[in-house]
């Protein structure tokens, strides 16, 4: 059995927890919003799969769907609501019949490139806000996350062995 946490390091450990959570629920009602990039309405799934497309020009559903960690068939409903707005194109590969190469049209591009510029304002002025702690502070900080992370992961892990383990009705 392992020995216990001291009481005021586990409770200033919830409050991190506690901090965490707020960011992560910020950032889920932030990916659950529409976004204007230039002319267009987007949401976060719909300019994540441009953005993919247009750094890995040529990248195929089943490569896209690895990235995203989405399942092949949601990137290809994806795909096929961006190639009907005429944002994205998917073509034959010459080498491989059954892939399907995906690209952007111009107006792709548009988008992508107003995606990008929009996340780059967004990332420099979080940034900004960090301007009071060093980059020694910065580095602990994402060291905290990282083993944070690994936790996670395996917090993950026991749940789907304890889920797999549920004998069906």
């Amino acid at each position: 059995m392992e020995a216990p946490v001291e009481e005021g390091r586990y409770a200033l450990f919830l409050q991190l927890l506690d901090a965490l959570d707020e960011g992560c629920r910020l950032m889920e009602v932030y990916d659950a919003m529409p976004h204007r990039y230039g002319g267009e309405t987007l949401y976060q799934a719909e300019s994540h799969t441009i953005a993919l497309i247009g750094r890995s020009p040529g990248i195929t559903v089943t490569d896209l769907a690895a990235k995203l960690q989405k399942t092949p068939s949601a990137c290809s409903q994806m795909v096929r609501r961006l190639r009907e707005k005429g944002w994205v194109t998917q073509a034959k590969n010459a080498r491989n019949n059954r892939e399907q190469n995906l690209g952007l049209t111009e107006h792709g591009w548009v988008i992508f490139e107003n995606h990008e510029r929009f996340d780059r304002e967004c990332y420099q002025r979080s940034c900004r806000n960090l301007a009071g702690f060093s980059d020694e502070e910065l580095r602990t900080y994402l060291a905290v996350q990282e083993h944070l992370n690994a936790s996670f992961r395996q917090d993950v892990e026991r749940s789907r062995r304890d889920f797999s383990e549920i004998p069906e009705k």
